[in-house]
């Protein structure tokens, strides 16, 4: 017998004694405790649980009380009892070599288990194979006395003395049951049994669901642990299911109304709603207009006339701001905001304050590889475009750095399309200069030229005069 399976087998038809029984049960600790030591110590079996042929017990107790042997009633009653009991036993094998179930109805909590009865053959149910969980509550198992169950035999042994030992479990007639019954769309409850960072493990009977922390709620979870304690019951839709890797995943989130529901009605395009700055990207910043909704305020919505390169330059995390919803999406859980558009478009102002060719002072904010981004008055970016400076780049390099202050002209404004296109005023000034630059060079070219015509020469220069005479009859 291995060690697995010396747990503490069944009992013979040998009755324990209702005292004794509560005092082994008075403590589940304690009774797990003498089991397991049991298990693993190879003790010998107590009487208690050891199947004994019944023919055995009787005539020993007929011979002690003084019964002649040869009493052909007690014979025959002992026989037959020895053949229903034989047959039983036979039945159990069978159920074994079959890998067949056998009914059985439970008797009384014992010793590490319940004892269980099979056509009067009493047998062991061990506490770790009653249900799908590895310890079952004390209350659990008193509560099952007097019930009908089905069970496997788990061990069936004999040794020479003809005593027998059966152990039986119903722990895999369970664990079947129940994966053929749980089923995607199912919803389960059960406590917490662990927490982990990536979710939350819910106790099913015996066997563990995952709720992924992406599945915990509607609104984003930063921590598994400040979502849940552990023995918290918990309800969970099942969507996923696989046997073969023991997987159960849950969701929680789809059992509740998601924040998106009718969300254009509580928020139509155009209306403005206050919300909190709560993570901030290259692009834009998220804004939560209410738990479990956040809108994206993006890069090109935060100012009308300044040029943004990051949020932060103008909100930070935490920062409450009004924007204006641009577009809501309750399908794809969208939301699109302005904080510019609170606020009145300066743009039709702008065009007649700065009239094409108008001259201004600007500060250089800020220098591309396509051009610098000038600030007039503070707060109106203008673009000056590489096309614009031709005249004072110094070879490829633009010639201005951020902070300096230049002069600019109005090249074009469009307040349509929120666009201001600046050009140097230098330009005008410089270009006469670099012609004067340019004149040397041009009065040398000719007189380079007349040098080299002055000491050319012809075809004809190499002909005698006897040969230019016939030259000039034959073209007259």
């Amino acid at each position: 017998m291995s060690n697995a399976e010396n747990e503490i087998i069944a009992t013979n038809e040998v009755e324990t004694n209702n005292a004794e029984l509560k005092a082994n049960v008075a403590n589940e600790a304690e009774i797990n405790a003498e089991a397991t030591t049991a298990n693993q110590t190879n003790e010998q079996i107590p009487e208690e649980v050891i199947i004994t042929a019944p023919g055995a017990v009787e005539n020993s107790q007929s011979s002690e009380a003084g019964a002649p042997a040869d009493d052909d009633e007690a014979k025959k009653a002992a026989e037959l009892k020895q053949q229903k009991f034989n047959e039983a036993f036979e039945k159990i094998k069978a159920a074994k070599d079959n890998n067949s179930t056998l009914t059985v109805e439970i008797k009384d909590r014992i010793r590490g288990g319940l004892r269980v009865m099979f056509e009067e053959i009493p047998i062991f149910l061990p506490a770790s194979h009653f249900s799908l969980k590895r310890n079952p509550s004390e209350e659990e198992l008193q509560a099952a006395i007097g019930a009908t169950i089905e069970v496997k035999v788990h061990e069936l042994s004999e040794d020479s003395s003809n005593r027998k030992t059966v152990l039986v479990s119903r722990r895999q007639l369970l664990e079947d049951d129940f994966w053929t019954k749980i089923k995607v769309g199912d919803i389960v409850e059960g406590p917490v049994s662990s927490i982990a960072s990536f979710g939350i493990f819910i106790d099913l009977g015996g066997i563990e669901g995952l709720i992924h922390i992406s599945r915990l709620s509607q609104v984003h979870v930063a921590d598994t642990k400040s979502f849940a304690k552990k023995g918290q019951v918990i309800k969970a839709l099942v969507v996923e299911v696989d046997r073969d890797k023991n997987r159960i995943a849950l969701s929680r989130k789809d059992l509740e109304e998601s924040p998106w529901s009718n969300i254009s009605e509580k928020y139509p395009i155009g209306s403005r709603h206050k919300g909190i700055v709560r993570r901030i990207t290259d692009f834009g910043a998220y804004i939560e207009m209410e738990r479990g909704v956040d809108g994206l305020l993006r890069t090109g919505e935060i100012s009308w006339t300044k040029r943004i390169k990051s949020p932060d330059e103008v909100i930070k995390i935490n920062d409450e701001v009004e924007v204006e919803i641009i577009s809501v999406s309750e399908e794809k859980k969208t939301m699109s905001l302005s904080l510019k558009r609170t606020i009145d478009n300066p743009w039709i102002a702008l065009a007649e304050k700065f009239p094409l060719n108008s001259e201004h002072m600007g500060t250089v904010s800020q220098v591309m590889t396509q051009g610098v981004i000038v600030t007039l008055e503070g707060d109106i970016d203008g673009f000056m475009p590489r096309s614009k400076m031709k005249n004072v780049l110094r070879g490829k390099k633009i010639p201005y750095n951020v902070g300096e202050q230049i002069e600019c002209i109005i090249s074009d404004i469009t307040p349509e399309q929120e666009s201001l296109i600046l050009a140097p005023k230098a330009v005008e000034q410089s270009a006469p200069q670099r012609e004067d630059r340019r004149e040397p060079r041009r009065s040398q070219e000719p007189k380079k030229s007349a040098d080299s015509n002055a000491s050319a020469f012809t075809f004809g220069d190499l002909l005698s005069e006897s040969a230019k005479k016939i030259l000039d009859s034959a073209t007259k």
